[in-house]
């Protein structure tokens, strides 16, 4: 799974740009061109580290979802980093490291929506709850997100089948019903229609 852990000299690059990032937000114009520079000559891990925005957007969910526990906060963050390495395997390729993120960030959404509505529907006294309308429209949103989810994780299954050189299948399912069952099933729906 060494392929979704960051190096310890990724690390340390990115604390470097960090402190150049930091002096462009305190106003040094000159460090805005340094830190450009930098980021260009950097390994693709620093860059790609630098600008992960699934993990940002998993921070933002976490914090919703913990809700200022910081045990929380450290197990949700542990348990993504876990999930990652799960889903991902050994040595995942690009495209897998890529669907594996989909998941994990699709995988929190649908928790934290699960959580909210939970929450409409009994924690909250009725005063506080949200109208119907806004449900059922949360409740789509749900289901969305869960659509989503799905998707991804059968995209990831059908680029390990392509890349495992299994071709795919298919499987139809056939029922044939005896014409004696047939009629007995006619017969007993115009006996119900009787009544």
């Amino acid at each position: 799974m060494k392929a979704l852990e960051v190096s310890k000299s990724t690390k340390d690059r990115l604390a470097e740009l960090q402190d150049l990032s930091d002096r462009v937000q305190d106003g040094d114009k000159a460090a805005r061109g340094e830190l450009r520079q930098a980021l260009r000559v950097s390994e693709p891990e620093v860059v790609h580290e630098a600008s992960e925005l699934a993990r940002r957007g998993q921070w933002v969910l976490i914090k919703t979802a913990a809700a200022g526990d910081p045990l929380m906060e450290e197990a949700l963050l542990a348990r993504l980093d876990l999930m990652r390495a799960e889903v991902a395997g050994e040595n995942p390729s690009a495209l897998e490291s890529l669907l594996t993120q989909k998941i994990v960030a699709v995988w929190i959404l649908t928790e934290i929506i699960e959580l909210l509505l939970s929450a409409q529907l009994t924690d909250l006294p009725k005063s506080q709850r949200a109208s119907h309308s806004f449900l059922k429209f949360y409740i789509g949103w749900q289901e969305q997100a869960y659509r989503r989810f799905l998707s991804a994780i059968r995209e990831l299954a059908r680029l390990r089948r392509l890349q495992s050189g299994v071709a795919s299948s298919q499987t139809n399912v056939q029922i044939n019903v005896s014409p004696d069952i047939g009629a007995a099933a006619k017969k007993a729906s115009e006996k119900e229609s009787h009544y």
